[in-house]
């Protein structure tokens, strides 16, 4: 079990055990009015002053609890886009060096961009063949999930 898991147990037990306090911390007042046909009692229960305190805990262990959930949240969501970050560029790189070491693809004029896995293939090649080969290493490398090949090929000079 996690500290976090824990820390979360250990408030909700406080928040259990606050109340059964509050509960026992309450004050009674009993009224009792004449009216003309006959007694009626009224009772009345309300917090102390102890108890109203206890409430005022509660709801500030609450509160705690309630940010420190949220913040824990915007962490996790802040790790997975650096995450995303690293493996797009480790991505990126795989390709530029797969490319820069590919005799039959000028990898110097090929720009390759990458987010969310999908690759994007910009600049120009000599002819079809270097384009489809640039398409086969972008799309054969671990972790691509599309390809847009965007490379074109020069005109004969």
């Amino acid at each position: 079990m996690s500290r976090f898991d824990m820390r979360h147990r250990r408030h909700a037990w406080v928040v259990i055990l606050a109340a059964g306090a509050t509960l026992a911390g309450c004050d009674k007042t009993n009224t009792v009015t004449q009216t003309p046909s006959g007694a009626v009692t009224t009772t009345t229960i309300a917090p102390s002053a102890d108890a109203s305190a206890v409430i005022g805990k509660i709801d500030a262990s609450l509160a705690a609890a309630a940010s420190a959930v949220q913040s824990s949240a915007a962490a996790s969501q802040a790790l997975t886009k650096v995450g995303d970050a690293i493996e797009d560029g480790a991505i990126t790189a795989q390709i530029k060096t797969a490319l820069l070491t590919a005799s039959d693809v000028k990898g110097l004029h090929i720009d390759v961009d990458t987010k969310a896995g999908v690759v994007t293939l910009l600049g120009t090649v000599p002819d079809a063949i270097s384009r489809s080969h640039a398409e086969r290493i972008a799309h054969d490398t671990h972790g691509v999930k599309s390809v847009e090949n965007r490379l074109a090929v020069q005109a004969p000079a």
